[in-house]
């Protein structure tokens, strides 16, 4: 399984490089900081002084992030590292538990923070894992094998606070229709993604960036309020918004 670590803490980047050697089958293919990879989805992430191989064929894109994360930010930084199994970020799930002076309000901005980073993972069809910031070791190691697979592994105070979240937002979601309507292009999107195509020939065949097509997609996930894209087209074809 070939990693690529980004923090922007030296010494956290050599620690996170030190635990996946440790690893059977694990390979470090890089480390840099945030500031170091291109934004740009045409072209692989740059390498730093402690990269030194490429990022071609990259498995899993291991993050640090502070609680002030972009999503759109990160979503720049996997287009430049385009791993193909999955993502994990650590101090994207900071405990609800840690702090004992974090309010509800902050707690719930994180969760929606992450929700919205796992949307934006999910609709590339990748796994996802999100750990605060002191997770130990055999929970990283759990959260990038699971994200390996395919699968999403939260902490558990986040995946809590998360799943309420989804609860309350359940109760208040119309029966039939999304709170926002679907545009023409997310429209067209939805009807791709119902034949099983993946984000890039769907690029191909409505001329524009797979940037683009990962937007339509995590949109599409959002105002159906879906966690999957699975889930979106499942969902899509039960409100009737897809052609058969």
């Amino acid at each position: 399984m070939r990693i690529y670590i980004i923090s922007p803490y030296p010494t956290v980047r050599a620690g996170l490089t030190a635990l996946a050697r440790e690893q059977p089958g694990w390979d470090v293919v890089g480390a840099s900081a945030p500031a170091a990879l291109s934004v740009s989805a045409d072209q692989p992430a740059g390498a730093s002084a402690e990269s030194t191989e490429s990022t071609t064929s990259l498995d899993i894109a291991l993050l640090d992030l502070d609680a002030s994360f972009d999503a759109e930010l990160v979503t720049g930084w996997l287009e430049a590292l385009r791993p193909r199994s999955g993502v994990v970020a650590l101090g994207a799930a900071e405990s609800p538990g840690a702090g004992r002076g974090e309010s509800r309000g902050a707690r719930e901005r994180v969760s929606r923070q992450t929700v919205e980073l796992a949307r934006l993972v999910a609709a590339d069809g990748l796994g996802f894992g999100a750990l605060p910031r002191d997770a130990s070791a055999e929970e990283i190691v759990a959260a990038v094998t699971a994200a390996a697979s395919g699968l999403t592994a939260l902490d558990r105070g986040l995946a809590l606070e998360a799943f309420a979240g989804l609860a309350r937002g359940v109760r208040a979601e119309p029966v039939s229709e999304p709170t926002e309507p679907l545009t023409a292009r997310e429209r067209e999107v939805l009807q791709l993604l119902a034949q099983g195509i993946p984000n890039k020939q769907i690029a191909q065949r409505l001329t524009i960036s797979e940037h683009t097509v990962k937007f339509h997609v995590s949109a599409i996930m959002t105002k159906l309020g879906a966690a999957s894209r699975t889930e979106a087209v499942t969902t899509a074809a039960r409100r009737g918004l897809l052609l058969l």
